[in-house]
């Protein structure tokens, strides 16, 4: 039931109950401070105490679902938007929206993903129990004993990380009757490591594609003794010409001091920003606001900028070309094997390019394993 609370002069306070007692006016509660007296009727009650009343009333507040009403409608945005942030606060906190499976191997990972979706590890999910997750690693484990080593299920924010170590599984070494270490290719000798077989070159000997450099023959007065499969590795001072071709000029960025505000939305299928950009070239920072569903929603930020063509002095291209023959020759070397020297013979200047012709000699390791 709906009532209201009137406020009269206290004065008039005798007089208004004698005219509410009359008209069969009932009044469920009453107070009064120094210069008020306040009661509590009926709200349809209203019209009637007008009529009766010879002084002026006033309403100073409202029961009942009135109230709700009107507190709902004064407040509803607030409501609203409390509402919906305690259902993204729920699902910030619930919903699982990626697994992400950290290991190189992709049998592994392929594995990994089945076995635990199997167990109801999987995205667009709700977060598993502390006691669930365990048991879950648990049975994985017992699953895959051959496998899988060791197994850790982290639950970050919206999603789950996952680490595993694959079982090794040592292979029996395959060991050959009768071999030889053979060069593979020409060099000068630098270091020679040798566990069985009898080393014949030295160091600072040179040798040949093909040579012998450690025996499996073991002799004593020209005389054969024994025979194993010889073991070792024999660095040796390797050359070679090498070919490097640079830019002349770079294209740069150049930032204008224009920006613009967008946002982005990120998921499997869409990558792109909600309004069009005004700026034809520019680069963006991203600020990611929060992720929901396996969509990350951005703020970005546009910075104009312009392309500019900067010619390289001769310093610069003399480190680019250092700098692009380490990587390539990075690529090749093995643990151990590193670059000794490196001389630039000659630069050739092309339209748009600088050709610089190296010589560089290296540190590798030329033995392998022949039988015989």
């Amino acid at each position: 039931m709906n009532y209201l609370w009137i406020k009269v002069r206290l004065n008039d306070k005798n007089r208004l109950l004698l005219r509410c007692y009359k008209n069969k006016l009932f009044i469920f509660d009453s107070y009064e401070d120094e210069k008020y007296f306040y009661f509590k009727v009926k709200k349809e009650d209203k019209n009637l105490l007008k009529k009766i009343s010879y002084t002026k009333i006033k309403v100073v507040d409202e029961t009942g679902i009135v109230k709700v009403k009107i507190f709902l409608k004064k407040y509803y945005i607030f409501i609203l938007s409390l509402i919906i942030g305690l259902i993204v606060f729920y699902l910030l906190t619930h919903l699982i929206v990626k697994v992400e499976i950290i290991h190189s191997n992709q049998e592994i990972r392929d594995l990994l993903t089945s076995a635990l979706e199997k167990k109801g590890i999987r995205k667009n999910t709700w977060k598993k129990s502390f006691k669930e997750i365990e048991e879950i690693k648990e049975s994985i484990l017992n699953e895959y004993p051959t496998k899988l080593e060791w197994l850790e299920i982290e639950v970050k924010g919206m999603n789950y990380i996952v680490r595993v170590e694959e079982r090794k599984v040592l292979e029996e070494e395959v060991v050959k009757d009768a071999c030889n270490i053979v060069a593979i290719k020409d060099g000068l000798v630098k270091k020679i490591i040798y566990s069985k077989g009898e080393a014949l070159v030295k160091t600072n000997d040179v040798v040949k594609k093909g040579d012998i450099l450690i025996s499996g023959t073991l002799k004593k007065d020209e005389e054969v003794k024994d025979v194993v499969c010889a073991t070792g590795d024999v660095y040796a001072e390797v050359w070679y010409k090498a070919t490097i071709k640079v830019p002349l000029s770079k294209i740069e960025n150049v930032l204008t001091g224009k920006v613009r505000y967008n946002f982005k939305i990120k998921n499997n299928s869409y990558n792109d920003f909600i309004f069009r950009s005004r700026l034809k070239d520019y680069e963006v920072e991203t600020y990611p606001l929060f992720t929901l569903f396996n969509t990350t929603f951005s703020f970005v930020k546009q910075k104009e900028v312009i392309k500019k063509t900067i010619d390289y002095n001769e310093d610069e291209l003399n480190l680019l070309a250092d700098n692009l023959l380490l990587e390539k020759v990075k690529q090749i070397l093995s643990d151990n094997e590193e670059i000794i020297t490196k001389k630039i013979l000659q630069k050739n200047k092309l339209d748009n390019a600088l050709e610089v012709v190296y010589f560089i000699a290296l540190s590798e390791q030329i033995g392998e394993q022949q039988s015989f």
